[in-house]
């Protein structure tokens, strides 16, 4: 347990840093992800283990573009997700090919398992000329024959490539939501960007959905360059008087080799006014009917055709979770706390798309690189996927997994109920006031002594590859 010197002493230097968002991948970092590849038969056997046992939950399926359009600056000024520039309909048809080719390494894996919900994201997923959406609904439920009932069903795309031909043949297609990343509503804001998007765009598409019954999310992000408390909330009023009932609200992101890291730093707002957009923003939607449903999300009740969407992933028992990203750079997540050390993964498909392409055409799961659990590490993921939701459950986790989570991060707990920011009873740990903005941070104390094993276990890693290879250049080999 970290000791709770530390603990106050991180809380207090880390109240007026910018936050960064790190459950983004759940636990641990991508960094650390250094198995070549996954025990895929070890996987599926465990699958049908937990499906005999009536354990098995619900798959929440991925499937992803890698495409977007130029902009300039390029990636939206932004982005730190892997993408590449679009070059027209036939590389995307190209690339689906091998999308439906990799789905069905998966199928008898899958087989007898239940959709829980699905997300079409990327890149952008709209790109796709309207016909092509009804092919990816005949893959889904090729691999999954069975859908829950009131699935989410989400297409992930930007105002400007919608058409009106394109929403009807999403809705025909089966699915049934609508995930729009507007993140400014403000022209003139949005223009840093490079995007060419309009207000008339967002309205015209979200009047397209209304149209075909389908729900509709809305991403707009705080903390954007030359971006105040006043155009914030002119954009989150603006999107309440379009009756938008679900609106996701969220901290930009800055890193990396992107425009608004390098040449945009000085006009981004400061942590603390980040925080009080984050504040004024909450305090506005909840006075407006929404309620809050996690650190980012806000959904105001009576939408008829509403989804029970959270960051397009829903846990769904405590200690279980089965998630199967196809695509370029997809991310999957498989495991639960009875199957014991080792049994349950993390992995990530290629980011380079030739060496996507090339896997599938071997015959083989295209993967990265993959992160096998032990005990601790899924305990941590199953926290941080909770975390989204602002709320631990500790009777039903304790239960789940054996582990209390208050006593096992105590000094964390505590120090962060002694500045207002989470509240704890023997039932729960609650985030409130500003926790929920502070997500990053209670995520990062509560993984810091399993990160510190990580990093001792690397460097003796790193030392004995050096006294390997300098003993086969002693012996001449």
């Amino acid at each position: 347990m970290l000791d709770a010197t530390y603990v106050t002493d991180y809380i207090d230097s880390h109240l007026e840093q910018r936050q960064v968002n790190k459950i983004q991948h759940g636990f641990p970092s991508p960094r650390y992800w250094t198995e070549p590849t996954i025990a895929a038969d070890e996987i599926t056997e465990d699958r049908r283990k937990l499906r005999a046992a009536g354990q098995a939950p619900d798959v929440f399926l991925y499937i992803g573009v890698p495409y977007c359009i130029k902009t300039d600056p390029g990636k939206c000024g932004y982005c730190l997700f892997p993408v590449e520039e679009f070059k027209g309909n036939d590389a995307l048809e190209d690339y689906y090919g091998y999308v439906e080719r990799e789905a069905e390494l998966h199928r008898d894996r899958l087989s007898g398992a239940r959709l829980g919900s699905a997300y079409f994201g990327g890149g952008t997923s709209n790109l796709y000329r309207p016909a092509h959406y009804l092919k990816i609904m005949k893959l889904v439920n090729r691999l999954f024959p069975e859908i829950a009932e009131g699935a989410d069903l989400t297409l992930e795309g930007i105002p400007q490539l919608f058409t009106r031909d394109k929403m009807q043949a999403i809705r025909d297609s089966g699915m049934n939501r609508i995930s729009m990343g507007v993140q400014q509503v403000n022209e003139r804001l949005n223009s840093l960007s490079g995007r060419k998007q309009t207000t008339r765009h967002v309205i015209q598409s979200l009047d397209w959905a209304r149209e075909f019954g389908l729900a509709a999310n809305v991403d707009v992000i705080f903390g954007w360059p030359q971006q105040t408390v006043e155009t914030m909330l002119e954009d989150l009023k603006t999107l309440v008087s379009w009756d938008v009932y679900d609106i996701t609200h969220y901290e930009l992101n800055v890193g990396g080799p992107t425009d608004f890291a390098l040449n945009r730093f000085h006009e981004l707002p400061s942590t603390l006014s980040n925080l009080e957009m984050y504040r004024v923003g909450r305090d506005f939607l909840l006075d407006q009917g929404y309620e809050q449903h996690g650190a980012y999300s806000f959904r105001k009740p009576g939408d008829p055709t509403s989804k029970d969407f959270r960051e397009g992933y829903r846990p769904q028992l405590h200690d279980v979770a089965d998630a199967v990203g196809l695509g370029y750079a997809a991310i999957s997540f498989f495991g639960a706390a009875t199957l014991g050390a080792g049994r349950s993964w993390s992995y990530i498909n290629q980011r380079n798309l030739s060496l996507y392409k090339a896997a599938i055409d071997e015959g083989r799961l295209p993967v990265e690189r993959a992160f096998r659990h032990q005990p601790d590490d899924w305990v941590l993921a199953t926290l941080f996927r909770h975390l989204l939701g602002m709320e631990l459950d500790r009777v039903g986790l304790r239960t789940a997994m054996g582990v209390d989570v208050y006593e096992e991060f105590a000094t964390v707990w505590d120090g962060l109920a002694s500045r207002g920011l989470a509240e704890i009873t023997p039932e729960r740990i609650t985030l409130v006031g500003d926790g929920p903005f502070y997500t990053p941070m209670v995520s990062t104390l509560l993984a810091e002594e399993r990160y510190r094993a990580l990093r001792e276990q690397a460097v003796d890693q790193k030392k004995a590859t050096l006294v390997m290879a300098g003993e086969g250049a002693g012996d001449g080999r």
